[in-house]
């Protein structure tokens, strides 16, 4: 019985590995001008718990920028226990995008822990399709790789910057500034691949210390949606691009994009 509940355990860390939520934070999303701030990268469930660092290899790119567009300078990332950890020097007053992104990484996986992935991790339009294809009982091989932003206010004044795109493979752009968003408000966002729209991509979103916020909502033609903000404090949006290729050593592809904010309450 030991060892049947070991493997057990082997098969469930293995779906677990590719389930992993990916995202950038700071000890404070409002933080300080002119003062160096350390970011970390968890990998794990997001506001919760990091459960292992990123290798510094691992990163194809970190890149900041400041209110007038400028590039930012970060420092070397670094293993700081169970995460990936940078710092940045904030300047003058205004908001900050900070971005990063990794390599792509291949993971072999069985029927049944390929779509228990899909499904824990909100994909059900995607497992939908494997069971109309009747494809839902093949093993897969999936090639991914993560694509983090976060965005920063420094001091009191708010910025123009916030549906400014960073360049990543995939990324969530605010269509309204996060810091000037009044809680009970919704937020619009819009996604893009490799620079366009990208419509059907499902965004899940969350409150630091609470449970995620229902099914998610999915993109239109515009590669658009809008997020209802029910409260303030440290919010993120996720969702996961995945699709079938063929000609490649995997199966599948997937890019996974995180933003994160904050939410200021009344009076702040």
């Amino acid at each position: 019985m030991r060892v049947f509940a070991v493997l057990a355990l082997i098969l469930c860390a293995s779906a677990a590995l590719l389930g992993h939520d990916m995202w950038l934070e700071a000890e404070r999303f409002l933080v300080p001008t002119d003062e160096e701030i350390l970011l970390r990268n968890g990998n794990g469930t997001i506001y919760v718990r990091s459960e292992n660092a990123v290798a510094p290899d691992r990163v194809a790119r970190l890149v900041a920028v400041g209110p007038g567009g400028d590039a930012v300078q970060t420092g070397k990332p670094f293993v700081d226990g169970d995460w990936l950890a940078f710092r940045l020097k904030t300047g003058r007053p205004g908001n900050y995008w900070v971005g990063l992104a990794t390599r792509p990484r291949v993971l072999k996986m069985s029927a049944e822990d390929f779509n228990g992935y899909l499904e824990h991790d909100g994909l059900p339009h995607v497992l939908a399709d494997r069971r109309k294809k009747g494809i839902a009982d093949r093993a897969e091989a999936e090639s991914y790789s993560k694509y983090v932003k976060a965005y920063l206010q420094a001091g009191q004044q708010t910025g123009s910057n916030h549906s400014r795109p960073l360049g990543l493979k995939i990324e969530m752009v605010p269509l309204h500034n996060p810091y000037r968003l009044e809680p009970g408000r919704e937020l619009p966002v819009q996604v893009l691949f490799e620079g366009l729209p990208l419509e059907g991509f499902l965004i899940h979103s969350g409150r630091a210390g609470q449970k995620e916020k229902g099914q998610g909502h999915y993109t239109d033609r515009q590669g658009r949606a809008s997020i209802p903000i029910d409260a303030a404090g440290r919010w993120y949006l996720r969702g996961i691009h995945i699709f079938e290729v063929e000609g490649q050593e995997h199966s599948y592809e997937s890019y996974w994009a995180t933003l994160t904010f904050e939410v200021k309450g009344a009076g702040r």
